[in-house]
């Protein structure tokens, strides 16, 4: 019981593989697989950089116990924390290209976060009211609201979170229906032609 409410060691390799797109079409439903798979995963999409092959997200708290529609945290450690604090997390995804034609280097990096409030001036049972206003000073004298002295620290990545993220992208690209053939205008005209010139 107590090795498994232990802090797990901190990853030191990335998760990522590598993955093959080798048409301008099947670059745009890798992408589009990452997309969906952080929307489905309760991410918000923050930035989506082709240029460079970044799709980064807004922080989102991760799931609490009673929210069971939500990939609930992995290790007991974590799901601890995330229950008795609040701990958004930040993914960042990259797909860059590799010597091989056609191959990328599909990479996911789950950021845990600790959001902090500076503490409260609390002198009398009444002012435990005010404990989360802006009528409570802060313990450096200012009386500022919680948003202005909110803070999220990082506190390392989120191993689980990568691997499960990472199979979820492959899976839908696996799944994605290709883009259809484009048909080119003399094709069509040449179709037409033949139907129009043939006997009755």
């Amino acid at each position: 019981m107590l090795a498994g409410c232990s802090a797990p060691p901190a990853p030191t390799e990335p998760t990522l593989t590598r993955v093959n797109a080798e048409s301008p079409e099947a670059y745009d439903r890798l992408w589009s697989s990452v997309t969906e798979t952080l929307r489905r995963n309760y991410f918000r999409i923050d930035r989506e950089d082709r240029v460079e092959g970044i799709i980064t997200t807004h922080p989102e708290t991760s799931a609490q116990a009673l929210e069971l529609w939500r990939p609930q945290p992995e290790t007991a450690f974590t799901w601890a924390e995330s229950n008795l604090h609040t701990i958004p997390l930040e993914a960042k995804v990259t797909i860059k290209p590799v010597e091989t034609e056609g191959d990328y280097e599909l990479a996911v990096e789950v950021e845990r976060l600790r959001y902090t409030l500076e503490e409260r001036q609390i002198d009398n049972a009444a002012a435990a009211l005010r404990l989360f206003s802006a009528d409570a000073p802060t313990m450096s004298g200012r009386m500022e609201r919680p948003s202005q002295t909110a803070q999220l620290t990082s506190i390392g990545r989120d191993k689980p979170a990568e691997e499960r993220l990472l199979k979820a992208i492959l899976d839908h690209y696996a799944k994605a229906p290709p883009a259809p053939e484009l048909v080119s205008a003399e094709t069509v005209t040449e179709e037409v032609e033949v139907t129009t010139t043939q006997p009755n």
